[in-house]
């Protein structure tokens, strides 16, 4: 599946996204195999967009991050998965930060059968390393971001319709 953009669009930060955007706003909503479905149609870069993106887009702020994070290590079991889409794009420091986030994650689950957002209004020390955690993460991810741009203007037969 391809996207067609405005020429403008190629020097967008927000190039990734737009290449991945249609596929998962047409699954917004929709049951797993719907969402599965789509996926097993899109090229290896394509679904490690998809994936990246399907997290990266619940991550604004703390309390979001903290509980999305715990998400898809805990519920959806996904986090290897996202772990791979960032590794296809050799986005080593994302890496390092979202094996960090597993590792907090699994240790607060060990104190808390279940993860809320509430749990950072409730202790300020977890907030803290929370927006710790989360700072590093945005910093890392707007790097991993620019790596997924290049990779689509390098590859761009893979992403876009032929007319750009």
């Amino acid at each position: 599946m391809k996207v067609a953009l405005h020429a403008n669009e190629l020097e967008s930060v927000e190039l990734s996204w737009l290449c991945i955007k249609p596929m998962l706003h047409a699954v917004r909503g929709k049951d797993m195999q719907t969402k599965l479905e789509m996926y097993h149609q899109l090229s290896e870069a394509q679904k490690g967009l998809y994936l990246f993106y399907s997290y990266h887009n619940h991550t604004d702020t703390s309390m979001e991050f903290y509980w999305f994070s715990a998400h898809h290590i805990n519920e959806l079991k996904s986090w290897e998965w996202i772990r791979q889409a960032v590794l296809f794009f050799k986005a080593d420091a994302l890496i390092e930060v979202l094996d960090e986030i597993q590792r907090f994650i699994q240790k607060r689950s060990m104190l808390n059968k279940t993860i809320s957002p509430m749990d950072l209004e409730r202790d300020s020390f977890l907030l803290n390393e929370v927006n710790q955690l989360h700072e590093k993460y945005s910093r890392c991810s707007a790097l991993a971001i620019q790596q997924m741009n290049e990779y689509i203007l390098d590859h761009r037969a893979e992403f876009l319709e032929p007319d750009l």
